[in-house]
């Protein structure tokens, strides 16, 4: 008897000693596995800012290049004058990123039409994958523009920028109000987008709840267009800001008709 008591407990301290040398080995190798996932995740959106960063700049390029080309084809009067507007002025900076915060609005534009075709029946009209990888590769695009938009200032001499005052709100020194609602509206799209590669760990609630945060983001920058800059009175760019506009907010009010009759169904 004594024997059998004394093998019980030989069995039960080493299989408490197994359970103290596995349950720390455990531990280590969940936190491990959470610590690659982190990385893998980080790396894997870096590499999509990295391209839409690379994206934006081309479309910012191309744009110049086609514009250049317009002019060229309109007269030599035209190139000459654009010439002595580049030799006289020190507003390059100024121009860039008055260029690029319009191909950021338009790319914002079409983010916007393409995830409300994909959250309405409308979508069933499209090619819903598509225009999903559409909606993704644009909003990465949207946002290295829009941060180009911002940054470019920093080189200009004449405005004299410190990076606070280019990404805290309401830091900026002329037209405060209006620069401040498209900071304002970068930050919520730069949620938005980031909050999508973090779904996993978030929950599919609370980014939906964060997604809403593009609309406001939208509205934003939509008010900060007619704020800030003296090319936003161009008649053309009023046309376009007002169509552009007036789409979004009929697709929205569509959504919303829709998802009442889906309640009351």
């Amino acid at each position: 008897m004594s024997a059998n008591l004394t093998n019980r407990l030989s069995k039960r301290g080493g299989q408490d000693l197994s359970d103290e040398v596995a349950a720390p080995l455990t531990d280590f190798a969940m936190h491990s596995g959470l610590i690659k996932g982190i990385s893998k995740l980080l790396a894997g959106l870096l590499a999509r800012l990295l391209a839409g960063l690379l994206a934006g700049i081309l479309i910012l390029a191309i744009s110049l290049f086609m514009g250049s080309f317009a002019l060229i084809l309109w007269g030599d009067m035209a190139v000459s004058s654009l010439t002595a507007l580049l030799s006289s002025s020190d507003k390059h900076f100024w121009y860039l990123s008055r260029s690029s915060g319009i191909i950021a609005y338009t790319l914002f534009w079409l983010l916007m039409v393409s995830g409300l075709l994909l959250s309405t029946r409308l979508g069933s009209y499209v090619n819903a994958a598509r225009v999903f990888a559409l909606h993704q590769f644009i909003s990465l695009v949207a946002l290295s523009l829009a941060g180009i938009h911002a940054i470019v200032l920093l080189a200009d001499a004449y405005l004299a920028l410190n990076i606070w005052q280019i990404v805290l709100p309401f830091a900026f020194n002329t037209d405060r109000w209006g620069v401040a609602l498209g900071q304002l509206g970068f930050w919520l799209l730069f949620i938005c987008v980031f909050s999508y590669y973090i779904k996993s760990f978030i929950g599919q609630r609370l980014w939906r709840w964060l997604h809403f945060f593009t609309f406001v983001a939208y509205m934003l920058v939509s008010i900060h267009l007619f704020m800030v800059g003296s090319d936003s009175q161009a008649l053309p760019l009023l046309i376009f800001y007002a169509l552009s506009q007036s789409m979004v907010f009929v697709l929205i009010g569509y959504r919303l008709w829709v998802l009442n009759q889906s309640k009351l169904a």
